[in-house]
C-alpha cells in the first residue's frame, strides 16, 4: 500500500554502513519520489484503459478523476521544488516541500482507489497491476535494509542486490504492463526475490557475534537519531510531551523505552536474522511515524502553506494537464 511508502521508512533512513545518517531532508524527499512513482503508476495504468476510463465516465466520476491528476501534478510540482531546495542545501523547505507531496499522493491515491471502488473496478486486472508495482516497491526497500547491514566488504552479497536491483526498475515495469506483459513482470519480480533471498542466506551464514554486533550498532543508531529530533523539536519551539501524548505516549521516557524494548527483541533474534530484520522494520516504521508527525507540526507552527484540507476533486475542470504515456 501506497501508506506504507508514505508512514514507513527503510532502516537505511538513519543507518548506512555504520554512518547515522545527518540529513532527514534527502531520505524525506526520497521517500516522496516512491510514493509519487506509486501515484503515478496508478494513474498510467487507468489513464491506459480504455473500458476503464469509459466506465468511470459513465459513473459520472470522469472529471473527479482529472482533479486528482490536477492535484497530483501540484504534488509533482512539490517534489521538483524539493529537490531544488536539497541542491542547494535549503533543508527546511526541502522537508516541507516534500511534506507537503506526501500529504497530496497520500489524498490521490485513496481519492483514485475510492473512484475504483465504486466503479466496480477495483477488483478487475488494473488493480492487480497496482499489486504488482507495490510488491516491487517493498522489495527495493528489502534491498535498502540489506544494504544497511551488510559489512562494506560483502562484495558478492552487494553485487547480488545490484543485480536484483536491475530487475525491480520500476519504470520498465509500469511500461511492461501497459504493455500487457504481466508474466514478464512477474518474471522478473521472481528473479529478484530469489536473488534477494541468497542474500539472507548470506547473512545467516556470518558468524553469530557478528550478526550481533551490526544490529546492535544499529539499534543503538535509531535510538540516538530518535534522541536528537526530540532535541530538535524542543528547539523548534515544540512541547515534546505534548507532541507524544498525541501519537498515543504518555512522555518521550514512554517512547523511549518503547523502543528501547523493541530493539532488544530485535537483538535477541540474532540466530534468526530474516525475524530480525522484520524486527528492525517494524521499529523504523514507528519512528518514521514520529518523524513525519513532529515535521508537520513544526511545519504547522511555523506557517507553512500547503495543509488546508482541499478535497479530491479540487482543480477538476477543462486541462488536467497529465502527460501520461
Amino acid at each position: 500500500m501506497l501508506a506504507s511508502i508514505i508512514i514507513a521508512a527503510t532502516p537505511a533512513m538513519f543507518y548506512v554502513q555504520g554512518q547515522i545518517q545527518a540529513n532527514p531532508a534527502e531520505e524525506l524527499v526520497k521517500l516522496a519520489d516512491r510514493a509519487e512513482q506509486q501515484v503515478k503508476s496508478l494513474i498510467d495504468l487507468v489513464y491506459a484503459n480504455e473500458t476503464a476510463l469509459q466506465t468511470i465516465e459513465d459513473f459520472g466520476l470522469l472529471d473527479e478523476l482529472e482533479g486528482n491528476v490536477t492535484l497530483y501534478n501540484q504534488g509533482a510540482e512539490n517534489l521538483t521544488k524539493a529537490h531544488s531546495a536539497l541542491e542547494t542545501t535549503d533543508y527546511k523547505g526541502a522537508i516541507a516541500n516534500a511534506t507537503e507531496a506526501l500529504r497530496i499522493f497520500r489524498e490521490v491515491f485513496r481519492s483514485i482507489h475510492i473512484i475504483l471502488e465504486d466503479t466496480g473496478l477495483q477488483k478487475g486486472h488494473l488493480v492487480d497491476s497496482q499489486g504488482l508495482l507495490e510488491a516491487i516497491t517493498r522489495s527495493l526497500e528489502r534491498i535498502d535494509r540489506l544494504r544497511a547491514i551488510l559489512p562494506a566488504d560483502a562484495t558478492e552479497a552487494l553485487e547480488l542486490l545490484d543485480q536484483a536491483e536491475a530487475y525491480l526498475d520500476i519504470d520498465a515495469a509500469r511500461e511492461l504492463l501497459l504493455e500487457g506483459k504481466v508474466s514478464q513482470v512477474v518474471s522478473n519480480l521472481e528473479q529478484a526475490n530469489q536473488l534477494i533471498s541468497q542474500v539472507y542466506q548470506y547473512l545467516k551464514g556470518i558468524a553469530e557475534e557478528s550478526n550481533t554486533w551490526r544490529i546492535y550498532s544499529y539499534c543503538q543508531g535509531i535510538q540516538e537519531r530518535t534522541r536528537e529530533r526530540f532535541r530538535y523539536g524542543s528547539q523548534q519551539g515544540i512541547n515534546v510531551t505534548a507532541f507524544l501524548e498525541s501519537l498515543g505516549y504518555q512522555s518521550e521516557n514512554e517512547f523511549m523505552e518503547t523502543l528501547q524494548n523493541m530493539t532488544q527483541t530485535a537483538q535477541g533474534k540474532t540466530g534468526d536474522f530474516k525475524s530480525a530484520m522484520l524486527d528492525l522494520e517494524a521499529i523504523s516504521q514507528m519512528v518514521q511515524r514520529m518523524d513525519q508527525a513532529l515535521v508537520q507540526e513544526i511545519n504547522r507552527r511555523q506557517g507553512s502553506p500547503g495543509y488546508g484540507g482541499g478535497g479530491s476533486g479540487s482543480g477538476a475542470g477543462s486541462g488536467f494537464g497529465y502527460g501520461g504515456k
